[in-house]
């Protein structure tokens, strides 16, 4: 009535964007919604009934119904059934009035202190404080986010939720009944409680973005819950997931999944599912934990989705939005020893720089770089694969499109005149550094793969004035790892191993024409392999037999 445009319907209104192979979708966020009827499960394209709306043909329905034309509903189309979960909902943050919450001590190398309740955790014989430590190594764990939880020992503050007492305290036996109702192994019920302190008023700028900053935070379990580790396979585990659960929510994380019959098994392998898994896996977080972590406190990372701060803002799915989005980048595929194609799938690194992968997330295929020279913006890609591939950079402010393939010897190559410079290039937020590492864990200038059966780490040499270097390694995955030389937002090389039955093959792809040197040790051996780029050569590699 007013005028404004908005959502009326709450949530059977709002639809989202993604992608079944190289088609647009548009779907309903119906993972906290009881469908009453199977009927309405076909009728509201929920993945269950693998009915779902194209994109675009959905979206000239509602232009049509809004100029008051008759149009048939023409937009359904049934997806594969393999492909539906892709259209669910990832991680889930706590917001509160539309803002994410956060821990902003992390960000300049500070640790925030957690202490345990001194009496023991009802019927649980095991070590209480001993699985509180191992959740937190869970979260201060992922390599890529600078979280550091510190276990300070016992406290006897007891005032839990109820009022904030300035320190961060595991209770036990919710001795001030904040927690609805006792648990009881024959009913069920609530295990634990847990989330952060704040004020609205007092928020943070990251990355960005304004953030509500936590102020401390608390855990509360429930009275009654004994019963429950005593018939549990593995109670220590279960108790190292439950505190590991919990604190996630005092990250800023809420529940993945709040549907008892998850289908989507990365919502419901979660650690951050609603129900205890219980089933021996402990604190282990999954990649829809890390994804939401890193959303929250990795600046470099954009991937995931999810509601609350997830996702990519405005870049459409499968692409890369590159200086400040005047780039966007995407690939296609094709494999010549199969037959098989298909879109690339895109994970931004920096406003310079990002991945493009083929099917695997976690199997990077392409690297690439967009650069400004003053006059100029230059384009790098490198490849870590031999499959057929077309990149297309479309430059949004003149509306050109430039299209690269596959080069001789699988290298790559520079375009040297990609669009004329704007003289702009948006700011790059940078994340904190951590300080090398004495044995193989992911530092400032190496990077452990293969579950930490490889190091890696290279210097360089910088021909046109003569600089020198080590290079600044980012762990993306367990199979792959990016280096930059001087400013860790421009990406200058991707490295990736892969472990086969009878092998190791390493490959390697370059953004660079400076000269360098790769070096990959077999930690256990001391065996290294090298790998020299000679001054001005622009060509990554592949050593079949590394290994």
């Amino acid at each position: 009535p007013d005028g404004t445009f908005r959502i009326l319907h709450t949530v059977l209104g709002a639809f989202h964007e993604t992608r079944i192979g190289d088609r647009p979708v548009a779907y309903r966020d119906l993972s906290e919604v009881d469908v009453l009827s199977d009927q309405e499960i076909a009728d509201l394209a929920l993945p269950d009934g693998r009915r779902q709306r194209d994109f675009d043909r959905f979206t000239d329905w509602i232009e049509s119904e809004a100029s008051g034309r008759i149009r048939p509903a023409d937009y359904f189309f049934r997806s594969p059934e393999a492909s539906t979960n892709t259209l669910l909902p990832m991680f889930q943050l706590l917001e509160d009035d539309g803002r994410n919450l956060r821990w902003f001590e992390f960000d300049n190398g500070r640790s925030v202190p957690w202490r345990i309740d001194p009496d023991p955790l009802e019927g649980f014989s095991g070590s209480a404080p001993t699985a509180f430590q191992a959740a937190i190594a869970a979260w201060n764990n992922e390599s890529h986010t600078p979280i550091r939880y510190n276990y300070a020992g016992t406290s006897g503050l007891t005032a839990g939720l109820q009022n904030f007492d300035g320190q961060n305290v595991l209770l036990f036996d919710d001795p001030n009944d904040e927690v609805e109702g006792d648990f009881s192994c024959s009913s069920g019920g609530t295990l634990a409680i847990g989330g952060p302190w704040y004020s609205t008023d007092t928020t943070g700028r990251y990355n960005g973005q304004t953030y509500i900053r936590i102020q401390g935070a608390d855990i509360v379990i429930n009275s009654g819950i004994g019963c429950y580790f005593q018939f549990s396979a593995s109670p220590a585990k279960a108790v190292e997931e439950l505190f590991g659960h919990e604190l996630g929510h005092t990250l800023g994380l809420s529940h993945s999944s709040e549907n008892r019959t998850e289908t989507n098994t990365t919502l419901r392998n979660a650690l951050m599912y609603y129900r205890v898994h219980d089933d021996g896996r402990g604190a282990r977080l999954t990649s829809d934990d890390i994804d939401a972590l890193r959303t929250l406190y990795d600046p470099s990372f954009s991937g995931g989705g999810g509601g609350g701060g997830g996702g990519n803002g405005s870049c459409p799915a499968g692409t890369l939005c590159l200086v400040d989005g005047r780039f966007r980048v995407t690939a296609t595929w094709s494999n010549q020893f199969d037959g098989s194609s298909g879109s690339a799938g895109a994970i931004r690194n920096t406003d310079l720089a990002g991945f493009l992968y083929f099917t695997d997330r976690n199997n990077i295929e392409l690297i690439v770089k967009v650069l400004d020279f003053g006059d100029r913006f230059l384009f790098f890609y490198g490849q870590l694969t031999n499959l057929r591939f077309t990149i297309s950079v479309l430059d949004t402010v003149t509306g050109t499109t430039k299209t690269y393939q596959n080069t001789a010897g699988d290298c790559g190559a520079i375009d040297q005149n990609l669009a004329a410079s704007d003289a702009f290039l948006g700011s790059v937020s940078e994340g904190g550094e951590l300080a090398p590492m004495a044995t193989c864990q992911p530092g400032a200038t190496a990077a452990c793969l293969v579950g930490g059966r490889f190091r890696v780490d290279l210097d360089w040499r910088n021909q046109f004035d003569g600089s020198t270097g080590v290079g600044r390694a980012t762990k993306l995955s367990d199979l792959t790892a990016a280096f930059a030389f001087t400013d860790p937002a421009n990406l200058e090389l991707l490295v990736k191993v892969l472990d086969f039955p009878d092998r190791v093959l390493v490959l390697y792809g370059t953004l660079s024409n400076l000269e360098y040197t790769l070096r990959i040790t077999e930690v256990a051996t001391g065996v290294v392999r090298t790998y020299h780029n000679a001054p001005g050569n622009y060509c990554g590699g592949l050593d079949n037999n590394a290994f």
